[in-house]
């Protein structure tokens, strides 16, 4: 292990509430001293339930603000202010969600204080726009991106996902663009103010949904995706129930007809599938994939325990997983054990509790993440810096493409790592996507929209991964690489002498990121996953579901966009790393981990408290607002998030509904305990309203309010992505010009501007060979000729 974490001696200033508060704890987990500003009445999130036993100790707000130290600092007074500035005078970096109308500080104050310094504002909907203002809570913004549209059943209200999960997206997002920024900084000595919208964040991480808008004439015959509770896009993957009433995550997506039928015909379940008349191949099965998933439904229920079928399935490397809630979530899975995910710590006036690690490691990660520890503005021990950041560069660069001249490696696949990479690519980094003819068919091939969505602004490099030629073309370009990037089953990277631990002698700056499901080691480590199997492990899949149901889970790939991003702040730790040692970082990024980050305020209340949630629907999960819902308007399937805070939020939208305000209803207990009668008084009323026009009149009210929108909305009608030019479009040889979401957030005012087309597989072997490697024509050849080019 080295001396130095990956962001040791970074300084970040936070002051920010839900939307920001990951990003800070991210950046602690690497080393950053981060320190939380609250007001004079102290940090919002240690009023946030649950909380461990009677202690009053926020579960959200200790892990939320793990490894910070929170100081109180009162911003409306003109001495805190100062402090304030003062803080940020030593800062390398500002995280902040103030309010685009009222800022504590105007922009000038704060570059006249620090002009390298980086202030990532992190709002809901982004500085400027016509719904700047508007007030969104998660699941207000579950509804406005699209990810309520999609989760839940056709035939039921939208769901809008369970827990912080807008904010989790929001945060990693910022933490990416706060290193991004960072760099800019670092190489130029300039500052820059980076505008990260949380809406245009969740729009970008919907999956399908735009995809469905982008390219109308797929299989899936409409632009506007529907809700389909399990069902993916795809029609491949589905939860069916086995008799213990466990549902199992099964697909029919991978070895079909080399491992998933046989195994049914060996269980004696659908003998027609081996008529070879009736089905030659496996694009006949695919093309009646209906029935391939009623047999598979049929089957399932023939099994015991959900369980056996699991561990079966993963034995025959098929990536089913079954459906835990979060007390089976914990206490089933040896993988938590074995890599000692779960750390202990002191918690005041309860005892030791369990705290989740981090959402991925290092080969140089410290101790396991501190309690938040309060300070005095005093003990904060930061001074201005004199030299190093603070100098003035020579260097040039365009602060909205900050990664230029960064190279990554991108052996990724799918849609976890290729998402991973395309945001590195948007931000200016070079990436060399490397694929093969045998390994690009279905959505891994340029010729399907899945493809086309991930891998924009990348070449193209075609090698043979079973040949020791192309290994060691791979090698060439892994010493010429600042990042290699993979999310092949633990091992196989080893193997190819690829690495870090191979190639550290030779090339000690690079950083290699593993980006397998279960992560390298541990009793799991070779199982297969896909974003449906971690979610349905780590009790995602069970909560986010109406009221006495248990299959429906998330309408799209959430954890593979969030270790997409994870990967692409792994990325900008192992680039930090090297500045401050010279030695990139070997990363283990098990995307079943980040998945039990992101249940972590659930998990820590069963440690803590034995608390076993059932699916609440669309109810706050630890009920700290009432109403929370969303309601149906008037319309074909039109719908509208409502939630409200506190009494004075509550009157305000009683008034707006004409609603009593009082009775069963007078008191947040109230409502809470009587949340049918609630939910049925509000439906009654936002059933004869348009849906976008009764928003409009509740935000005006203070009210936290936005339409379910689905593609046609966000692309068509959205006034705030039209106001902030969101949607832009590429031009590639096979599709001709199509449509794309922009990169979330701008940097002083500007986007990234380049979004180059899909590139067909092995379109840049060549030129990569002959202008990174320096291969002649006569090697290239050679190579072409021994099949380690396809």
């Amino acid at each position: 292990m080295t001396a130095l974490q990956p962001l040791s001696g970074l300084r970040v200033l936070e002051c920010a509430g839900w939307n920001g508060v990951l990003a800070g704890r991210l950046l602690a987990e690497a080393g950053a001293d981060v320190v939380r500003v609250v007001g004079p009445d102290g940090d919002p999130l240690d009023r946030e339930p649950p909380f461990f036993g009677s202690s009053g100790v926020s579960i959200q707000s200790a892990f939320y603000n793990a490894g910070k130290r929170v100081t109180m600092v009162d911003l409306s007074d003109a001495a805190g202010r100062a402090q304030f500035l003062d803080l940020a005078r030593a800062a390398d970096i500002l995280l902040e969600d103030w309010p685009p109308a009222s800022p504590p500080f105007e922009d000038g104050d704060l570059r006249a204080a620090n002009p390298a310094l980086v202030r990532v504002s992190v709002t809901p909907m982004g500085l400027d726009g016509p719904r700047s203002g508007w007030r969104v809570n998660d699941l207000v913004a579950n509804a406005l991106c699209g990810s309520a549209w999609l989760t839940g059943d056709a035939a039921s209200p939208p769901i809008s996902g369970y827990g912080n999960q807008s904010h989790h997206t929001a945060g990693l997002y910022a933490a990416v663009a706060a290193l991004a920024g960072y760099r800019f900084a670092r190489v130029t000595g300039e500052g820059v103010r980076i505008d990260l919208s949380a809406h245009e964040a969740l729009v970008s991480c919907t999956e399908q949904l735009l995809m469905q808008w982008f390219f109308p004439n797929g299989t899936w015959g409409t632009p506007i995706a529907r809700r389909q509770g399990s069902l993916h896009w795809s029609g491949a993957y589905e939860v069916y129930p086995a008799k213990d009433g466990h549902g199992v995550m099964v697909t029919a997506s991978l070895k079909l007809t080399e491992v998933l039928v046989p195994w049914l015909i060996e269980c004696g379940a659908a003998q027609d599938l081996a008529d070879r008349e009736k089905y030659p191949d496996v694009i006949a099965m695919v093309k009646n994939l209906p029935y391939v998933m009623k047999v598979l439904r049929e089957w399932v229920a023939t099994w015991e325990r959900g369980e056996d079928l699991f561990y079966e399935g993963q034995r025959r490397h098929q990536p089913f997983g079954v459906v835990w809630n979060v007390r089976e979530a914990i206490e089933r899975s040896p993988q938590i054990e074995a890599r000692g995910y779960f750390s202990e710590a002191e918690v005041p006036g309860f005892g030791r509790a369990k705290l989740p690690g981090r959402f991925f490691r290092t080969n140089a990660d410290g101790p396991p993440l501190a309690l938040p520890a309060r300070i005095a503005v005093s003990e904060a021990g930061w001074k201005p810096r004199t030299g190093g950041a603070r100098q003035a560069r020579a260097a040039s660069l365009d602060r909205a493409r900050p990664l230029e001249g960064v190279r990554i490696l991108d052996f990724t696949h799918v849609l976890a790592g290729p998402f991973g990479t395309r945001v590195l690519g948007d931000l200016g980094a070079e990436v060399i996507k490397v694929s093969s003819a045998k390994r690009s068919g279905g959505a891994n091939s340029p010729d399907h929209p899945y493809y086309v969505c991930w891998n924009r602004n990348k070449k193209s490099v075609a090698l043979d991964m079973t040949r020791p030629e192309a290994r060691a073309v791979a090698r060439d370009l892994a010493l010429k690489s600042d990042v290699i990037i993979e999310n092949f089953s633990a091992g196989v990277l080893r193997r190819w002498g690829l690495d870090y631990a191979s190639l550290e002698a030779e090339h000690p700056g690079v950083t290699v990121i593993s980006m397998g499901g279960m992560g390298q080691d541990g009793p799991w480590k070779d199982f297969v996953t896909y974003a449906p199997t971690i979610h349905a492990l780590t009790g995602l899949t069970y909560l986010t579901n109406p009221e006495g149901t248990r299959t429906d889970g998330y309408g799209f790939s959430l954890t593979d966009h969030l270790s997409g991003l994870a990967a692409a702040l792994a990325a900008l730790e192992g680039l930090e790393h090297r500045e401050r040692t010279g030695r990139g970082l070997a990363v283990d990024l098990a995307q079943y981990e980040l998945g039990l980050g992101i249940m972590a305020p659930a998990l820590m209340d069963f440690l803590a408290n034995g608390t076993n949630p059932e699916p609440p629907g669309n109810r706050h999960p630890f009920d700290a607002w009432a109403p929370h819902g969303i309601y149906p308007c008037a319309g074909d399937d039109r719908w509208i998030a409502i939630a409200a805070r506190g009494d004075d939020e509550w009157r305000r939208l009683a008034g707006m509904l004409e609603i009593d305000p009082g009775g069963q209803f007078a008191t947040h207990d109230l409502r809470v305990a009587n949340w049918r009668q609630l939910d049925d008084a509000i439906a009654s009323r936002t059933r004869r309203e348009d849906a976008f026009e009764l928003a409009e009149r509740l935000q005006r009210a203070g009210v936290h309010a936005g339409p379910v929108q689905h593609a046609r909305d966000l692309a068509e009608s959205d006034p705030q992505l039209e106001a902030r030019d969101f949607f832009g479009s590429a031009r590639a040889e096979k599709w001709g010009e199509y449509g794309l979401d922009r990169f979330p957030a701008r940097f002083d005012g500007a986007r990234p501007p380049v979004y180059e087309g899909v590139h067909q597989v092995g379109e840049d072997t060549f030129d990569v060979l002959a202008s990174v490697l320096g291969y002649d024509d006569g090697r290239i050849a050679e190579l072409m000729a021994s099949g380690a080019l396809s």
